[in-house]
């Protein structure tokens, strides 16, 4: 071990901590020069390696950057290293606020570091740089930005990425090394503290698994059948209400389960179930934590004004909160969030209700989480959590030196899976996908520092092309599986008929187009007729294939009963299956026989059948043989082309029966085209995407030369600048005269178009129609322009909070302003400071133009003290 872990040891260990194996290891790996990719469950202790990083940055006379997804953990991280190191050591940059920007030690978000990589920033002094939350790399929106801050950094930079546990852990560090060099991988799947999950069922407690706590949540053992009979018996709510949440409340309280954190994926449910409490008289909470509970309130009491405590509903807080409970959401007024946050560190606070983004990272570990359903929306439809959000969200559950077991409470709905919420406490994880793409603003900014092969190049190294990569080599094995099995299948139906060719006549028919109304109303006679003697002909011990729904399923007949069969499915179930039922013929895929005294009744017994058939299937289900039973039943409807009417089996009068027993064939000729398009999407798809959107840019006159050799355009300057998913539109809009000329404060309106989130489709007239207009203009004409070069990469942008923003630009009250948009103060807030972020960006942007000048006057507008000293 060497001299720097050494010391670090001894320190941690005078303040009662003691390392585990995975933290050394991973610090001692840093410590060699190497970079580190640390994944281990959440509340593991990761951030003690990134303390490391920073003590050999300071042991090393370097610098350290410490860089999280969201601003919130960026002040929290903060506030925790300026209580370590003391003011002058640490500094903070968010993209709207900035202290200390020359301190050894900086935090910032990870766009923040990205722009100072593309900006030329002198980073010659950085030693070391922490990627925390570093698998947030999938997220579809800001993603990218953690790969091209990795591709970016001189290899000279000590890099310690921190993930949460993923299930490619191994991928992932492939690829750090392939663009990094020696990275050391470190994992761990152990809690430091163990973890019992159990189910609420009316007034009880069931452990979901067998055997008690365990930290390694219930990964290889047997769940806990007692529970298992409660959820498929018990009379279970169909939503969770007032009732049930006291009564999990009441449930904690007579177990010492408290403090917890209990997650409702809806603001509106958090805040309803804090109102309840209230007006129920709830209190958790003594009469000395209540008072300094109070006294941890009087700076935010004193910095508002007797209107802004009442818009915010100050004294409902405050009540609440002394209560020793609170809600915790992205609508909540920031600096709420902040002393929920603090009050729950200090063991002040017993119950927040929070929706999922509080388990990003921040810092608030409880003894106890409860989550009420396995669901959530996402902006766009209600999913399934996965399992990293769900270990995530369990994860604060147990804090280590105070508690020997954390808990998490899953409480039942008709709504809960079993099987969802099993293979979720098993820690069944998902893969890390990358989300990279390279946007408007990435390109130009790397064509700033690189020639145009070199640049293409450099973003062709992305963890999303090593990944398609990766999947092409597997789709080059499937591709030569079936067109083995496709050789073989023409072999067989080429000598089908003595009129000709099978294959040919198939062939054509794939091409021959739509068939007339007369051929469909046969085809559908056809189709029918084959199902009816696909059920006549089945037989006992026949494993068949056929469409149910939207599926393709596999079975194997038990029983054959007039015009319906007894089958046991591949899925282990034993169903009967009629006509009606189905939506293709079924089709014979081979035979089994059952081992003598195996009783299908038995569904363990079903089970080990389903896998039999599993097995048999197999090379079907690789190569696609049936999924042609999946098509319309108007498959065999054609046009009558004259070039197929004079095919020499067009006139065999055994004609359908040929090419029905072709039907493997035209299936594996449609597989081989599929895989081949595929192949070629993959086949250099980020470099491809580069020379589209190069191309594109050069047709808007932002980069000059021609396909393959590409530079900076006069106009590329503003655009390296906007750091936005709008970028490009946003750049165009700024070009405009009417944009140009707005008055600062319409100008801070507009451009909250392009910073505010707007959850739920509200539409209030814009705050200036003809600006509106040239927005709308440009983003249609943009997305014409995209079409041409196969892009799609236009947001979905809303007029409904300009109007409120120009009214608080000219000093209207925040009760106003609310009043005009209709959002939760934090949500009105927080689009106050992406609109500033985005202002301070268009300055830059703008530079030595009057629309500078007027951005520059615009923030100072939207900066305005008391209520919003958060921005």
């Amino acid at each position: 071990m060497g001299i720097y872990l050494d010391h670090y040891r001894d320190s941690v260990s005078a303040l009662g901590f003691e390392l585990d194996g995975f933290q050394i290891d991973a610090s001692q790996a840093l410590e060699e020069g190497h970079d580190v990719l640390l994944c281990a469950p959440t509340g593991a202790g990761k951030t003690m390696v990134a303390l490391f990083a920073v003590e050999m940055a300071l042991a090393t006379s370097t610098d350290c950057i410490y860089t999280t997804p969201i601003k919130a953990l960026s002040n929290q991280k903060y506030r925790e290293l300026v209580e370590r190191y003391g003011n002058d050591m640490v500094g903070l940059m968010t993209g709207d606020v900035t202290i200390n920007r020359g301190a050894r030690i900086v935090v910032m978000t990870t766009e923040v570091l990205r722009n100072l990589l593309y900006a030329g920033e002198d980073l010659a002094s950085l030693g070391y740089v922490v990627l925390d939350e570093v698998h947030y790399l999938a997220d579809p929106e800001r993603g990218p930005t953690w790969e091209e801050v990795i591709l970016e950094l001189d290899r000279s930079v000590r890099v310690v990425s921190l993930s949460a546990t993923v299930a490619n852990a191994e991928e992932f560090h492939a690829w750090l090394e392939s663009v990094r060099g020696n990275t050391r991988l470190v994992q761990t799947s152990q809690r430091p503290v163990p973890l019992l999950q159990q189910v609420v069922i009316g007034n009880r407690l069931h452990d979901l698994y067998d055997g008690g706590p365990s930290a390694t949540l219930g990964a290889g053992r047997s769940p806990n059948r007692k529970a298992l009979a409660a959820l498929e018996n018990k009379k279970l709510p169909e939503r969770i209400g007032p009732a049930q949440r006291q009564k999990v409340l009441r449930l904690m309280e007579e177990r010492g389960l408290l403090p917890a954190i209990h997650f409702i994926f809806s603001r509106k449910g958090c805040d309803d179930a804090v109102r309840d409490l209230v007006k129920d008289g709830i209190s958790l909470t003594s009469r000395h934590e209540r008072k300094l509970i109070h006294q941890a309130l009087d700076p935010i009491r004193e910095e508002l004004t007797d209107e802004d405590q009442e818009v915010l509903r100050f004294r409902s807080f405050e009540r609440a909160l002394a209560s020793g409970f609170a809600a915790h959401h992205a609508g909540v007024y920031p600096p709420f969030k902040e002393i929920i946050e603090r009050l729950m560190q200090r063991g002040l606070l017993k119950l927040v209700y929070a929706t999922g983004t509080l388990a990003l990272g921040i810092d608030m570990p409880v003894r106890t989480t409860v989550i009420e359903s396995l669901t959530k929306f996402n902006g766009t439809e209600f999913t399934d959590l996965t399992g990293i959000e769900y270990t995530q969200l369990i994860g604060r559950a147990g804090r280590r030196g105070k508690d020997d077991v954390g808990h998490t409470l899953v409480i039942a709905s008709t709504d809960t899976d079993t099987d969802v919420l099993l293979s979720l406490g098993a820690g069944e994880l998902e893969p890390l996908i990358s989300a990279f793409f390279p946007s408007y603003n990435t390109v130009v900014n790397v064509l700033a520092e690189h020639e145009y092969q070199s640049a293409r190049a450099l973003l062709a190294r992305s963890f999303a092309q090593f990944q398609r990569n990766r999947e092409l080599a597997a789709l080059e094995v499937t591709r030569e599986r079936v067109r083995i099995a496709h050789e073989r299948e023409a072999a067989r139906v080429r000598g089908l008929c003595e009129h000709g060719d099978v294959t040919e006549y198939v062939e054509l028919r794939r091409r021959a187009g739509r068939a007339s109304a007369a051929a469909r109303k046969k085809a559908k006679r056809a189709y029918r007729e084959r199902v009816a003697s696909s059920f006549q002909w089945a037989y006992g011990g026949e494993v068949i294939a056929y469409a149910y729904g939207t599926s393709l399923e596999y079975a194997y007949v038990t029983q054959v009963d007039e015009d319906r069969l007894r089958v046991a499915t591949w899925m282990g179930d034993l169903v009967w299956l009629r006509q009606d039922d189905v939506r293709s013929e079924l089709r014979h895929v081979g035979e089994y026989e059952l081992p003598s005294g195996m009783k299908l009744r038995d569904p363990a017994q079903r089970e080990v059948l389903a896998s039999h058939i599993t097995d048999l299937v197999a090379d079907r289900i690789e190569v696609g043989i049936d999924d042609d039973l999946l098509e319309s039943w108007d498959r065999g409807a054609v046009r009558e082309s004259p070039e197929l009417i004079a095919h020499p089996v067009h006139s065999c009068p055994d004609r359908e029966a040929h090419v029905e027993a072709a039907a493997a064939y035209r299936t594996l000729s449609r597989q081989l085209e599929s895989l081949a398009d595929l192949a070629e999407s993959y086949d250099d798809s980020v470099g491809a995407e580069f020379d589209a959107t190069c191309e594109l840019l050069a047709t808007l006159g932002i980069l000059r030369g021609e396909p393959g050799d590409y530079s900076l355009g006069s106009g590329a300057t503003p655009l390296r600048s906007l750091h936005s998913s709008a970028d490009l539109l946003i750049y165009e809009c700024l070009k405009d005269p009417h944009i140009a000329g707005l008055s600062p404060a319409m100008l801070a309106g507009m451009m909250a178009a392009f910073s505010f989130k707007d959850r739920r489709g509200r539409s209030n007239p814009p705050a200036d129609p003809l600006a509106w207009r040239v927005i709308r203009h440009n983003r249609d004409y943009l997305s014409d322009l995209e079409e041409r070069f196969g892009l799609e990469r236009q947001p979905e942008i809303s007029a409904h909070p300009t109007t409120a923003v120009v009214a608080w630009a000219e000093g209207a009250t925040l009760q106003a302003c609310l009043s005009i948009c209709q959002l939760l103060p934090g949500d009105f807030i927080n689009g106050l400071r992406r609109t500033t972020d985005l202002l301070t960006q268009v300055v830059h942007a703008a530079q030595g133009s009057p629309t500078s000048d007027t951005a520059a006057a615009a923030r100072r507008l939207l900066e305005r003290p008391g209520v919003t000293q958060a921005i």
